[in-house]
């Protein structure tokens, strides 16, 4: 067990030779002994010079492996699963890198934590999301108060990465990534890691740090999220009804806020050339299907304060074109912030 490292960074590389060279010197040149962590890099069927990139770092550095998978992250990550051999897994994008002193950090918690699960504060561009100011643990008695938190808050929480998980919990309970997901896949692991999830924690430490891309496929209007949304989201409420009460309370929440993500970045999209008729008959379509409409009658009024929740206690007034009026002023408001 001595021989084995602590930590196993598993990073998927898609067409990532700008920046994937960034991402693995972020972890090579905070750790001093290379014993204690592996890098796993996985490519997935990229068209430019990543394969070069990444098999030069697994020649020249003993702690760098390097794999290939089928098309797709989920695929990638899978294949990450399979083989690393560390006690944790921490996931990394390939357009993504460690803060520095990450690693002390990390290693030390890998040490000495009995948890299933630690969050980390994280850098989102060149801001800092605070997750908590202080150390906070979950053990059996209320670790199913961080899970409801996480579902309430997917923006902040339910990303795979900035998080170590231990392996003996993700592959003992065949925890995986679902490749026939197009959008939402960290969440469902998330989701599936939950049922097995008896202790965790959240960190005070800024560990990640995420390069915003208004590119990515969130910010992208290509006509397919409604769709690729509501198939993420049947599929993870299967696995939220295995589990605690309280959760699918929290899940409406989830599923609410996801509606957000489909008006904001999709239906009312700057981006988005359809006229307002056509995107106000998409959207009264949108919530009157089952998974949106259970979690819209779920709600209360009273719920819905929180300047996130506006949209949806619109929704419930049956104040469409408020909606869309509104939505359309956050998505100015992203792609300034993204400018």
């Amino acid at each position: 067990m001595e021989n084995k490292p602590l930590i196993s960074f598993v990073i998927p590389a898609h067409n990532a030779s700008q920046t994937v060279g960034w991402t693995v010197n972020s972890i090579i040149s905070q750790c001093d002994d290379s014993k204690k962590i592996e890098i796993i890099i996985v490519e997935n069927t990229s068209t430019d010079n990543t394969n070069e990139i990444c098999e030069k770092f697994a020649r020249e550095n003993d702690n760098v492996s390097f794999y290939h998978s089928e098309k797709g992250v989920s695929n990638a990550r899978n294949k990450g699963i399979a083989v690393a051999e560390g006690e944790w897994l921490f996931f990394i994008d390939a357009d993504d890198y460690l803060l520095p002193d990450s690693i002390a950090h990390l290693l030390t918690d890998a040490q000495k934590m009995d948890d299933d699960l630690i969050i980390y504060n994280y850098q989102s561009g060149n801001s800092r999301i605070y997750l908590t100011d202080n150390y906070i643990s979950f053990n059996e008695d209320n670790v199913l108060a961080i899970k409801e938190k996480m579902l309430k808050n997917p923006t902040k929480f339910m990303t795979v990465w900035g998080k170590l998980f231990r392996k003996s919990t993700v592959i003992e309970n065949d925890v995986k990534f679902n490749p026939g997901l197009a959008l939402s896949e960290d969440s469902d692991f998330i989701i599936q890691a939950c049922e097995f999830i008896k202790k965790a924690s959240i960190r005070s430490d800024f560990i990640y740090h995420y390069s915003i891309n208004k590119d990515s496929t969130v910010h992208r209007v290509d006509g397919k999220k409604i769709v690729n949304y509501t198939k993420a989201l049947e599929v993870s409420e299967k696995t939220i009804l295995r589990q605690e009460p309280e959760l699918s309370k929290a899940y409406n929440s989830y599923i609410l806020m996801h509606l957000n993500l489909i008006m904001v970045h999709e239906i009312f999209a700057v981006q988005n050339g359809q006229s307002w008729f056509i995107k106000l008959k998409s959207l009264k379509s949108l919530v009157k299907s089952p998974v949106f409409a259970r979690a819209l009658n779920a709600i209360k009024i009273y719920e819905c304060r929180s300047g996130r929740m506006i949209p949806i206690l619109l929704l419930k007034l049956r104040l469409y074109n408020l909606t869309g009026i509104l939505c359309k002023i956050r998505d100015y408001q992203n792609n300034a912030k993204a400018n």
